[in-house]
């Protein structure tokens, strides 16, 4: 009889105490809203659930606030009148959301509220045990290390589109960096990320990433948590955040406009010679009668190249055509947009390692998208370069006068130049 009775007494104090706060809100005079005799600013129905070391509070949103929103607070003390000025804001979460997850950076035993505002920015500091604040401490044993704070990544799918290639994708969490790798080998064969190619780092929420890579190259893509990868405790899931199967842009038959060299000249030499077909005779000779045709070589006289030498011995040297390899600014620096950003990494990851055949396949292969003039001029510089290093003079000299054509013809005139030097 007792314990009945208290519990009667119980719920009439709590019935009073809710009954001297309610008041302050009320309505009856409001034009606003007059089906209602009391203003209830608070969210109801406050819960709490711990997954060691993530606190989450789910609530229901006040009915009486139908804009405003929601501000979180911690405290180490119950959140009371008294104590509320010391608690610890966390965020303000939007209404309808009714949720909010918190990750303590310290251990502990902490109490939470939920406290009510206008979109003005007025606070309703109301605190009503298990509607908007928690009596009961929730303890947090141990810290979040890195791989709970990492983002997970899944549902990795890759489709060509046009020029580029797009990933879609979701992970368990935002507020990360994503770094994005892709690779011409399988990832059940990387043991490294220096094994395959940085393209960019993104935020975990994108959700979607568009790469323009080379046409009719087979290409994986991964995508790991930044942190992770720093600390080399990344791990590749196929189907999750690696691609199973390759990806590739299709190449396309588009205009060529590359010039070709006929395999010999039809006329005996680049420039017409003078023949003339009779001697003219006066007391000396002055013009011979036999004229060296279509640019065969003919042996001088002994004193001829002797003046020849003397000539040459005074003469300064001529340095060999001996270049180095070519880099420009804009492709050292490799943070161009698009197909720009793309043709930085073929001449880091092949051009410097003088690779230089898989340099032309894959910058013919880039040639097949839409480009401007001026970039398609910048790839055939880099092309005539790996053309030249791989020994083929003739179809580098062609590449670099299609360079010379714009903005490039201080940097390709050197290479035309040296090409047309004759071999010693």
């Amino acid at each position: 009889m007792r314990a009945k009775t208290t519990g009667i007494l119980l719920f009439i104090s709590i019935a009073i105490g809710l009954g001297s706060v309610l008041p302050l809100f009320a309505q009856d005079s409001d034009p606003i809203d007059d089906r209602r005799d009391v203003f209830a600013p608070f969210v109801s129905r406050l819960r709490v659930a711990v997954r060691d070391p993530q606190v989450r509070l789910t609530w229901r949103d006040s009915v009486d606030l139908e804009e405003g929103s929601y501000r979180i607070y911690r405290h180490t003390r119950e959140i009371t009148a008294d104590t509320f000025e010391n608690a610890e804001f966390l965020d303000t979460v939007d209404r309808g959301v009714e949720t909010y997850l918190d990750t303590p950076l310290e251990t502990g035993r902490y109490y939470y509220a939920v406290v009510a505002t206008e979109p003005d920015g007025t606070v309703f500091p109301i605190f009503i045990p298990f509607r908007n604040k928690t009596i009961t401490p929730v303890a947090v044993t141990r810290l979040e290390t890195e791989e709970d704070l990492a983002a997970r990544v899944y549902d990795l799918e890759a489709q060509a589109q046009e020029d580029a290639i797009v990933l879609r994708f979701n992970t368990s969490r935002g507020g990360r960096r994503l770094a994005v790798y892709r690779s011409t080998v399988p990832y059940d064969q990387i043991t490294s990320p220096s094994d395959a190619t940085l393209l960019e780092q993104i935020d975990s929420t994108s959700g979607r990433f568009v790469d323009y890579a080379v046409p009719g190259v087979r290409y994986y893509y991964g995508l790991f948590d930044v942190a992770l990868v720093e600390r080399g405790t990344f791990e590749a899931v196929l189907g999750a955040n690696v691609l199973q199967q390759p990806v590739e842009i299709p190449l396309r038959v588009t205009r060529d406009t590359r010039m070709t060299i006929p395999p010999r000249t039809t006329r005996p030499a680049p420039l017409p010679i003078l023949e003339i077909s009779n001697g003219i005779q006066d007391s000396h000779r002055v013009v011979a009668r036999s004229v060296p045709h279509g640019g065969r070589a003919q042996p001088v006289r002994p004193s001829t190249a002797r003046s020849i030498d003397r000539l040459l011995r005074d003469a300064p040297p001529v340095e060999p055509f001996d270049p180095k390899p070519v880099i420009l600014p804009p492709e050292r620096a490799g943070d161009g947009p698009g197909a720009a950003r793309t043709l930085a990494q073929v001449l880091r990851n092949h051009f410097e390692k003088g690779e230089y055949a898989t340099t032309v396949s894959l910058l013919n292969n880039l040639l097949e998208l839409p480009l401007s003039r001026d970039f398609e001029r910048r790839i055939r510089f880099y092309l005539g370069q790996s053309l030249w290093f791989e020994g083929k003079p003739r179809e580098a000299f062609m590449e670099f006068l299609i360079a010379s054509e714009g903005t490039l013809y201080s940097e390709s005139r050197p290479w035309i130049t040296g090409i047309l030097e004759p071999r010693r």
